[in-house]
């Protein structure tokens, strides 16, 4: 499944985000889709511009790991960049968060309709 997500809290606004899973809840890949972050500084989250943002690949959001779901900065497990911690602290928060929110809802999520809202 693939989930969009937004972080509220980066350094210059909202930073838009995908976040595919499997239906265990482990990552298959995050991008970030739409964001306003300092060039130079935090738009390191972009794809285009590092492969930071391959660095959920492959993990899971636990009750053991929840505690690493940060940036190295604060204790965590992921990298922030020289000058800009808010914008992947924002992004960290958010992969997290959108995978704690399927992991909660996963029973409803999967038994959704598959007309996507659609008329049948």
């Amino acid at each position: 499944m693939a989930i969009e997500s937004v972080a509220p809290d980066g350094y210059n606004g909202a930073i838009k985000i995908i976040v595919g899973m499997d239906i265990e809840g482990t990552i298959l890949g995050t991008r970030v889709l739409a964001h306003q972050e300092t060039p130079g500084l935090g738009d390191k989250i972009d794809l285009r511009i590092t492969d930071w943002v391959l660095g959920f690949t492959g993990k899971q959001v636990t009750d053991e790991n929840e505690s690493q779901w940060a940036v190295r900065k604060d204790g965590g497990q992921f990298d922030s960049f020289t000058g800009a911690t808010i914008t992947p602290r924002a992004v960290v928060k958010a992969v997290k968060n959108t995978v704690s929110y399927v992991n909660t809802h996963r029973n409803e999520i999967l038994n959704q309709p598959l007309n996507c809202g659609g008329e049948e």
